[in-house]
């Protein structure tokens, strides 16, 4: 059974998008190896929601309540070594929902991992990923939450290793709680992976394919002061959470807008000043608890480089990088399926309807692009269980020729040990339990 779990816990933007395709890639690698990716990617979310007890549940199915659970069940029925759980938001948790869900791995040997980064660009991607969710306040008059905000995702709460270290890692030996920097500084391609091994002990296994795809899902300067103004525009016309993750992150700011521009985002002296206090308490508090660390702690300071402000944009640009996500978006649609010449069952005399009709089969060919969007990572996974059915397939026709082979050959000798007329039921068994210690 499973003896050591490794928990990576986040923070959010800190390189966990490359270390999770990393581990998904290498799946079986690491099952081979003796160590269990769990997931799917859905059932750590639910996870996650789970432990911080997310008042977000009570629109999900039931099920996603208990995700927790299953999540601990598959690190219990793991034959090998060890397992390792990565999922960013398990960030926020409180101390006591941390304590409540460690409780479950009783008996296992139990490390939380912390990954975090230059704590400036953690700023303005926190910004960012609020804009993703309808925010519309300018980064120049916004801060990050404070480690106060327990429901913020994109704050102090999460992205100060310290906090998440310290929470996390409250009824562990320091020695089990690892932190690991982002490089701040030119460093090979893969030594955040590096460092992230080190941690979780996969610098030992062989034959690791780091080349997967790098998502790169940051928005520029001009792109972000857009998507800051359509939040304006759209007046809360969209609503929910998962209505926005669809809609404003997955498709516009996602699909449309970051390709389009990629100028960094600048940051105000004040923000400067917050992210460099908290890296010097963060550095303070990890080296006075005696965390392993993986990487330099100088690796959260902030460093400044030339970089506009959103507000520093002007209008015309605005406007150019609207026209291509608006040539994008149209091309996009197209390429959904949609057909708004001819709707199903709509006719020039009926405009009013046909329109009706046309905006439905956009929306309905635009949902089946979307999920589209998220059919490779679903086909990986599938092909991954269906390869390991076909394994469990084999071995449970191997067992059972196995068995035959065994019942065939104790008929056969229980033959032959005894005459018929003297085949004793005790004296049978016992010339057969001799049997089969010498012969299997």
């Amino acid at each position: 059974m499973t003896q050591v779990v490794h928990l990576h816990v986040g923070g959010p933007k800190s390189g966990t998008t490359f270390i999770q395709q990393v581990l998904e890639h290498n799946a079986d690698t690491l099952a081979k190896a003796g160590v269990l990716v769990v997931g799917p990617r859905l059932e750590l979310i639910h996870a996650a929601m789970a432990v911080r007890g997310d008042h977000r549940l009570d629109d999900l199915p039931d099920a996603a309540r208990h995700a927790w659970d299953r999540v601990v069940e598959q690190v219990r029925a793991w034959q090998g070594s060890s397992a390792i759980v990565s999922y960013e938001l398990f960030a926020n948790a409180s101390a006591e929902q941390v304590r409540t869900a460690l409780a479950r791995l009783d008996g296992i040997e139990v490390h939380v991992v912390v990954s975090a980064r230059d704590l400036g660009k953690a700023i303005a991607s926190s910004w960012q990923e609020q804009l993703k969710f309808g925010i519309t306040k300018p980064l120049e008059s916004w801060s990050p939450p404070q480690e106060s905000a327990v429901d913020s995702e994109w704050g102090w709460r999460t992205m100060q290793p310290a906090h998440v270290a310290a929470r996390w890692g409250a009824d562990l030996p320091a020695e089990r709680v690892h932190v690991v920097t982002v490089p701040s500084r030119p460093a090979g391609a893969d030594e955040l992976w590096h460092r992230f091994a080190a941690a979780t002990g996969l610098d030992g296994v062989a034959d690791l394919d780091l080349g997967v795809e790098r998502a790169n899902e940051s928005l520029g300067v001009v792109e972000a002061e857009l998507l800051r103004r359509v939040n304006a525009g759209l007046d809360g016309r969209i609503r929910g959470g998962r209505q926005r993750s669809l809609w404003l992150r997955d498709l516009l700011a996602h699909t449309i807008l970051a390709p389009i521009g990629r100028e960094p985002i600048g940051l105000t002296d004040a923000h400067a000043d917050e992210a460099a206090a908290q890296a010097e308490a963060a550095i303070a508090a990890i080296t006075a608890a005696g965390y392993r660390v993986h990487g330099d702690l100088e690796d959260l300071r902030p460093t400044r480089a030339e970089a506009r402000l959103p507000g520093e944009v002007s209008d015309t640009e605005v406007a150019g990088s609207a026209a291509l996500a608006l040539a994008d978006l149209l091309v996009w649609a197209r390429d959904a399926g949609a057909d708004v010449r001819t709707p199903a069952g709509g006719t020039a005399e009926e405009p009013a309807d046909g329109r009706s009709r046309v905006a439905a089969e956009v929306k309905g060919a635009v949902r089946g692009s979307l999920t589209r969007l998220a059919a490779p990572v679903r086909d990986r996974r599938v092909a991954r269980l269906e390869k390991r059915i076909a394994e469990l397939e084999a071995q449970v026709e191997q067992s059972r020729a196995l068995h035959l082979r065994v019942a065939t050959l104790s008929d056969v000798v229980a033959q032959l040990l005894l005459p018929a007329a003297q085949q004793d039921e005790d004296l049978t068994m016992a010339a057969l339990r001799s049997y089969r210690d010498r012969s299997l």
